[in-house]
């Protein structure tokens, strides 16, 4: 009797630990509560189980069995089929039959009505196509008249107009706020200036100018809210470095709401360089800096052609910028720490130190433009 169960429990051992499977007993049943007969049990649940065995299996006819993943792609495509039309003659569309796919580009997407409007009204890009949300003229959006306005402009420009789903919009543009619309362009870039011009080109002095220099500006959003600014208040000018900066893509011209597409953005090779040799000339080069001695901007006095120079987000100036710069201008902070509750005076609680790029900018071109005019 011993030997009877250290006999069964060596079967039961190999049986569960063996790498080969266990051939069939008679009485196993399977998961359904039937029998399975020996040698093709491991078939049977399978589809075309017998023709396997028996070598005559045929692919299609488990296609056939588990739907048909052939039909079912056919399904899928004949779902996710979406006719892109194009204009045929004032608001009408001649269909197209191609299937759904992610729109190819021959340059930059320019995205958002503001910008696609601004962009046909410069008219400094190489314009290639438009593309325009489906039933986008039927729906009641707050910016259907620019739209409107831009389908007819580029109509009269004789620019390629296709009408695509809003999925494939999504996808030219990474998911950014496009609005329904996005344009096919060639790069926008900048013009090269590495010598300031002489201050004898701005006689008489009461207009002197006031010129904007962005040392390494990578964040595009930034980039393009500092133009936003520099364009709406009247800056002369906006100088960049070739190197290290935000290039000047639809991301740029989405954040300045198209102000990209009709104001000239210059750069250079060497910042450090260029504002030594401007202020050789006379231009005064002021560097905005948060330093105790940095003169406050609402004292700030106009004396002469101005470069205003603002540095990165996360670094502020380069001290090469930094030394090329003849004075520097603050923003004051108007909250007094003194005056605040004990909840936001109480140690060891986050303080803010600075302003954005963007917001800095805003603040000190105003105060110096309004004096510009005074």
């Amino acid at each position: 009797r011993g030997l009877r169960a250290t006999s069964r429990c060596h079967a039961m051992f190999d049986d569960a630990f063996s790498t080969t499977p266990r051939r069939p007993r008679e009485g196993d049943r399977d998961r359904r509560g039937r029998d399975r007969d020996r040698g093709d049990y491991r078939q049977r649940d399978r589809p075309g189980g017998a023709d396997r065995r028996n070598g005559r299996y045929n692919r299609d006819d488990d296609d056939r069995r588990s739907g048909s993943r052939y039909d079912r792609n056919d399904r899928n495509s004949e779902r996710n089929h979406n006719e892109r039309r194009s204009y045929d003659s004032g608001d009408r569309f001649s269909s197209q039959d191609k299937k759904s796919a992610k729109l190819e580009f021959q340059g930059d997407t320019v995205y958002g009505s503001s910008p696609v409007l601004a962009a046909l009204d410069a008219n400094r890009r190489v314009l290639h196509t438009l593309y325009v949300q489906e039933g986008i003229t039927d729906s009641k959006r707050k910016e259907l008249p620019a739209i409107k306005q831009a389908l007819a402009k580029a109509q009269k420009m004789n620019i390629p107009l296709v009408e695509t789903s809003k999925h494939d919009l999504n996808m030219a543009t990474s998911n950014r706020p496009h609005q329904g619309i996005v344009l096919d362009a060639s790069p926008l870039g900048c013009e090269k200036l590495d010598v300031m011009p002489p201050v004898d080109t701005y006689l008489p002095h009461h207009s002197w100018p006031v010129w904007l220099c962005l040392d390494e500006i990578t964040d595009p959003q930034n980039l393009g809210a500092v133009i936003r600014t520099a364009f709406f208040l009247g800056a002369d000018g906006v100088l960049i470095c070739s190197k290290n900066s935000a290039p000047l893509s639809g991301v740029v011209s989405k954040a300045s709401s198209g102000a990209l597409e009709k104001m000239t953005v210059y750069s250079c090779r060497s910042l450090p360089t260029t504002l030594v040799d401007a202020k050789s000339k006379g231009w005064d080069v002021v560097a905005a800096s948060g330093e105790a001695d940095s003169t406050p901007c609402q004292e700030f006095e106009l004396k002469a052609p101005t470069l205003l120079v603002m540095g990165s987000e996360g670094y502020g100036l380069r001290k090469t910028v930094r030394n090329a710069c003849s004075r520097s201008i603050r923003v004051d902070r108007g909250m007094d720490r003194s005056r605040t509750s004990s909840y936001l005076a109480a140690p060891g609680m986050m303080d803010v130190e600075s302003l954005n790029v963007s917001v800095a900018t805003g603040i000190l071109l105003h105060t110096l433009l309004h004096s510009k005019r005074t």
